[in-house]
């Protein structure tokens, strides 16, 4: 049968001689994996169509138990092109469809993390001098859309309010007060009071406003690195990612 839906083009790899298998992230059923049979000969158009970051409408062949379903049409609603002439940004951007395409198995759709994605990505390409502040807010929000995101306001073992630090604790993978973290573990990581402030805010505030959110760049590290590791814990195929090490050195050091 030919459905439709808006999709955003994660990645793509060369098949055959002439033909382009794309991951695909579409808004109605997940991550799904498409063939675009002869589209690398002839100058076929949907070649540059079928891009990365690309937002599509997308026409396609489904059968359910196919591996691989069958592009038949495609156009591009936005390319977020500007977001490619920044490298830092380009990077990030880049992250965020690794990321995606990692963790997201096969039809598995969720239109609030599509909207995410997609969002993010908007605004990557409109403020470039944000990235850093966006980027943080996609791994929160991706993370509490998924269900893992721990509770920054109470202590997982006693309940109590954090009144000043919280530690994430390896041995219950959660964030604790300093009195119930009972075992010391040199990989534990101390969240001060101002980081779980910004982790507040990252909370409540609307993606455009985020640029307006003050905050240095130590501090914009440490969230960083608290979310990377608690991500890490608790997501599937997180910890194999590559090149965050690279994204790491460019925008964080």
């Amino acid at each position: 049968m030919i459905l439709e839906s808006t999709g955003i083009v994660l990645k793509i790899f060369p098949y055959s001689n002439t033909s382009l298998i794309c991951n695909i992230l579409t808004e109605e059923q997940g991550k799904l994996t498409f063939i675009a049979k002869g589209v690398r000969k002839n100058k076929n158009p949907l070649l540059s169509i079928l891009q990365p970051f690309h937002l599509l409408e997308l026409q396609y062949y489904y059968k359910k138990d196919r591996s691989m379903q069958l592009i038949k049409e495609a156009d591009i609603v936005n390319s977020f092109d500007p977001l490619r002439q920044n490298f830092n940004t380009l990077v990030m951007g880049g992250s965020i469809l690794n990321i995606i395409n990692k963790i997201f198995e096969q039809e598995y759709p969720n239109d609030i993390i599509f909207r995410l994605v997609s969002k993010t990505l908007n605004k990557l390409s409109s403020d470039n001098r944000s990235n850093s502040k966006l980027f943080i807010f996609f791994l929160f929000h991706l993370s509490k859309q998924l269900g893992v995101m721990p509770n920054i306001y109470q202590c997982y073992a006693c309940n109590k309010s954090f009144d000043q630090e919280a530690i994430f604790s390896h041995h219950s993978q959660s964030l604790v007060c300093a009195s119930c973290n009972s075992t010391t573990n040199l990989d534990d990581y101390i969240l001060n009071p101002d980081i779980l402030y910004f982790l507040n805010l990252i909370n409540k505030t609307n993606i455009d406003d985020i640029p307006n959110i003050e905050i240095s760049s130590d501090d914009l590290y440490k969230l960083y690195c608290f979310l990377m590791m608690f991500m890490k814990s608790h997501i599937h195929n997180m910890d194999r990612l590559k090149g965050l090490k690279q994204l790491e050195k460019i925008c964080y050091a």
